[in-house]
């Protein structure tokens, strides 16, 4: 790349230097607070060779470079006397102060860990469907029997599921958090409100205190909202209980404390919430009826962009609990991400940049087949607008078809063509032909509407690059070794597609995954050296002795920290083995400072490798694989 001609286009592109107020960066973004971004070429700056996307964050216009990040930076500085500050935290904290936004995220930063497990007990369930239904398995037999409670392990103790995840959220312990959700699940507990609510009796706490009835099993909010009034239980008791008594004192007391709040107030407050969103959303769906379908499925993609989402999934589980099944989100989602990925694939079809094809294409199989539709949606239809507005009208008759068919969903694993049996009902085998003509249609629609509507094609820099860079591509061939990446820290392993940053979750740094850390420690995952290492410790570039170039970016955003909390344990340039320890950092105050602290690895030269595949995804020590590379 040569830096100085991309730092005079981004400069150029950004306004010129008169329309900077400061530039600062991180390990793969230029961080610009502009004065007047209105007049920014966001179409210019993303052509640019050298830059890979733009994103508008906190009070930010972020460029991403990637790995050259410093040596642009380095170059713009040399075309203006810039501020190197960080932007205050003040700015920051305006934009947190939307209290919808903030509930939003919320729900959704503590759905997104637990979908993996609820995607493999729903698929099990429907299996229990599929399979009866062609005889190979018997209803009345063990084997259905335990199945089913597979099936259902972690829809009934979503509780428990939640409040692991939610703990993590909110800073709060872990084990007090669990230890709330299965007083909620305890089978005498249970047993207690059913009785009285069949009796039409009340339970009274202390002989005062009336405790409503209210299911927990399969519910989510009310052990959300448990869960956050459990950061404060543990706050006050720690200030009142003396040291000498804290190992047996306190955590008594939060247990006394908060069961109450959880079962009179907060359980019963959040069930009814639910309830309330629930009749809602579905008041909606009674009002209009298959119409309702097709305008959710027309409006869907707006709803991932805006991380809502997820927020979905307790409404939907909430309907599956207690009619077992869902037929008004769930379609319409179907055919949202269909519509992505045939949006894409006309876009591959009709594109003449060779390399945008490519792109179009992988990310319409991922979002057809997989129902990841991140690619698709910030790599193709976002980024040319008009094949957004033909994934729309696709989506939208696709809906209606399914509506209109009265389609079911049985299960919440992702919609795809894959997971398609989970739109199966049992004893109705037509129901398979449904759902395979709402898809057909709706992937013919959008196709259609695409090619008709067009799109303007992306058109890279014509300039002396283009030479240089040509001639240095090679065919990308398997290694007949491949490299295994180890994990450089504890935690939970999930897909890189699940990350709240669409920087790493569209790949656009390379290919990973990513992980939700236990503990405060990232550790070297192979032999190598140190390439670069963040001022504020929040980050390290490694490379392998076997040419592996690898980013870890701790948290999203925490950047802006400027480095508190972390405490870099090696240098630029260090020599490394595996095991030893790169950056310290504590979990729980970066959390309670407001930063989400998942952990992207990614493979910043995956384009040099034929694949770059990511292990099972779970809890993971230093000890497991997580990537391998071919």
């Amino acid at each position: 790349m040569n830096y100085e001609n991309t730092a005079k286009k981004i400069l150029q592109r950004v306004g010129g230097k008169d329309n900077v107020i400061s530039l600062v960066h991180c390990m793969t973004r230029l961080r610009f607070v502009l004065k007047d971004e209105s007049i920014v070429d966001d179409e210019a700056v993303k052509k640019t060779k050298g830059v890979m996307g733009v994103m508008k964050k906190a009070g930010q216009y972020q460029i991403i470079i990637g790995n050259d990040v410093a040596n642009v930076f380095a170059e713009l500085n040399k075309l203006g006397n810039f501020s190197n500050e960080a932007p205050k935290k003040e700015a920051i904290k305006t934009e947190k102060q939307n209290l919808f936004s903030r509930l939003m995220d919320t729900i959704s930063g503590i759905m997104a860990p637990v979908i993996p497990a609820i995607i493999g007990a729903a698929m099990i369930k429907v299996l229990l469907t599929l399979l009866p239904m062609i005889g190979v398995l018997s209803t009345e037999g063990d084997t259905y029997n335990l199945l089913s409670v597979m099936g259902d392990g972690a829809f009934f103790f979503m509780p428990v599921l939640i409040a692991i995840s939610a703990s993590k959220k909110f800073g709060t312990n872990m084990y007090y958090a669990a230890s709330i959700a299965l007083i909620m699940l305890h089978p005498n507990f249970i047993s207690l409100m059913n009785n009285a609510h069949e009796a039409g009796e009340t339970i009274k706490f202390l002989n005062i205190v009336p405790v409503t009835y209210a299911s927990y099993a399969y519910s989510v909010i009310p052990i959300i909202l448990a869960v956050w009034s459990l950061k404060y239980v543990e706050r006050l008791v720690d200030k009142i209980t003396p040291v000498v008594t804290k190992n047996f004192l306190k955590p008594m007391l939060i247990v006394l404390i908060e069961a109450p709040i959880a079962l009179i107030i907060l359980g019963p407050l959040g069930a009814i919430c639910g309830n309330v969103i629930s009749t809602l959303v579905y008041a909606i769906h009674d009002k209009l009826g298959f119409i309702a379908i097709g305008l959710v499925a027309g409006v869907y993609p707006f709803v991932v962009m805006a991380g809502m989402h997820h927020a979905f999934t307790p409404i939907k589980l909430g309907m599956i609990a207690s009619t077992g099944f869902e037929n008004f989100i769930c379609i319409g989602e179907l055919c949202s991400n269909m519509a992505q990925g045939a949006a894409s694939l006309a876009v591959a079809v009709k594109s003449k940049n060779k390399d945008f094809k490519q792109i179009a294409g992988s990310s319409a199989f991922s979002a057809l087949f997989a129902g990841i539709t991140e690619p698709a949606l910030y790599g193709v239809t976002l980024r040319l607008k008009r094949p957004m507005l033909g994934a729309c009208i696709g989506a939208a008759a696709g809906g209606l078809f399914g509506g209109f068919f009265q389609m079911k969903c049985f299960g919440i694993a992702t919609p795809a063509i894959v997971t398609i049996v989970q739109y199966v009902e049992e004893g109705k085998p037509q129901s398979l032909l449904f759902a395979a003509l709402t898809i057909l249609l709706t992937v013919v629609v959008t196709f259609v509407a695409t090619i008709l509507i067009g799109f303007e094609d992306i058109v890279d820099e014509d300039d002396e690059l283009d030479a240089l860079e040509t001639g240095k591509e090679e065919a990308v061939v398997l290694l007949e070794n491949p490299i295994e990446i180890t994990s450089p820290a504890e935690g939970k392993l999930i897909p890189i597609g699940e990350v709240q940053d669409p920087t790493f979750a569209k790949e656009i740094l390379g290919k990973g995954a990513a992980i939700i850390p236990e503990k405060g420690v990232i550790c070297a995952p192979f032999d190598g050296k140190v390439d670069a290492i963040f001022d504020t410790g929040h980050a390290v570039g490694l490379i392998s002795d076997t040419g592996v170039e690898l980013l870890i970016h701790i948290g999203i955003d925490t950047v802006n920290l400027e480095g508190k909390y972390f405490v870099p344990k090696a240098a630029s340039g260090d020599s490394i083995k595996k095991g030893d320890v790169l950056i310290e950092f504590d979990i729980d105050a970066i959390q309670a400072a407001g930063y989400d602290v998942t952990t992207p690895v990614i493979v910043s030269n995956s384009d040099q490798y034929a694949k770059v595949e990511m292990c099972a995804v779970g809890e993971v020590t230093q000890d497991n694989t997580i990537l391998t590379i071919q």
